[in-house]
């Protein structure tokens, strides 16, 4: 069964070199306790580590994001990170906090990288818009290809977008942060439309057509086992199992069957759901005033 998963990697866009970690900027809230690392490409990075989360996080986000991108929708490129022991043991910020027990390091070896969406010049990026500003959002069709995508692929946790602004104010989502895709960091819970679906539901207003639907639902039928495998392959060893491939394969398999039910219900939500609409917008992570003033280590050899 093994060699099936050999397919090449032009799916998850990857570079052929291994990317390290250059600099530590902050730590990000969330419950995987994530950080910003600067990278030996000089790009910045939202790193979740090896470890923890533990079990099928990282391959989750493997194959979340690739999932994404291959439905057409904007999400920012991942790659593994390389983080050394020396790196680790010189940035004690980056290490995992539990209640009430000493702090963990995290492992040295290869971590998940997710490209930081930055802005430049006059943009801004946002983690929550306000309820006023949803029609500013120029890609908002979007929104329902990703409720099709997380209902298929059973991502049991809100969906999380980052939107960019321009100039003109109008703004750009892109999808983000998909370790709870796939049954979660243990593979084995089940979602709901709602548990799926942004805390506005206000973003899906009138986007729900036959012809939109249809088209999405061919989107999702164009995608052939053999495209699965290749995404399964590319997580790193260290991430994933051959059972947990397997398994990640298998309800991707079945969970079609499962999808004809669930949008049934995510209209029903949309209807009678409740909508939890925000007031004020909350900015993204941005390190760029940051790097001015940071003077960044150079990667361990």
């Amino acid at each position: 069964m093994e060699c099936v998963m050999r397919l090449s990697l032009s799916v998850t866009e990857r570079g052929s070199s291994t990317i390290s970690a250059a600099g530590f900027l902050y730590k990000l809230c969330g419950s995987s306790q994530p950080s910003i690392l600067k990278g030996s490409d000089g790009r910045f990075y939202v790193v979740k580590f090896n470890g923890f989360p533990e079990h099928q996080a990282l391959a989750n986000e493997v194959v979340g994001a690739s999932l994404v991108r291959l439905f057409g929708l904007p999400a920012p490129a991942w790659s593994p990170i390389e983080i050394s022991s020396d790196f680790i043991d010189e940035h004690p910020e980056m290490w995992f906090f539990r209640d009430g027990g000493d702090p963990i390091k995290p492992r040295p070896g290869l971590h998940f990288g997710s490209r930081l969406i930055e802005a430049n010049g006059e943009q801004r990026t946002y983690q929550m818009i306000p309820s006023s500003w949803i029609d500013r959002i120029e890609n908002r069709s979007d929104f329902l290809g990703m409720l099709v995508l997380d209902l298929w692929a059973n991502n049991c946790d809100r969906r999380q977008a980052v939107f960019l602004s321009n100039r003109q104010h109008r703004l750009h989502a892109s999808f983000i942060d998909n370790d709870f895709m796939l049954g979660g960091k243990f593979g084995s819970d089940v979602t709901c439309p709602r548990r799926a679906m942004v805390y506005d539901l206000d973003v899906y207003q009138d986007l729900w057509t036959k012809a939109a639907m249809r088209g999405w639902l061919g989107v999702m039928g164009g995608i052939s086992d053999n495209a699965l495998r290749e995404i399964i392959h590319s997580i790193p060893n260290e991430w994933a199992s051959t059972s947990t491939r397997w398994e990640i394969l298998n309800q991707l398999r079945t969970r079609r069957s499962l999808l004809p039910r669930l949008l049934e219900e995510a209209q029903d939500v949309l209807r009678t759901g409740y909508s939890l609409r925000y007031h004020r917008a909350r900015n993204a992570t941005e390190p760029g005033q940051l790097c001015r003033s940071l003077t960044f280590p150079k990667a361990a050899v």
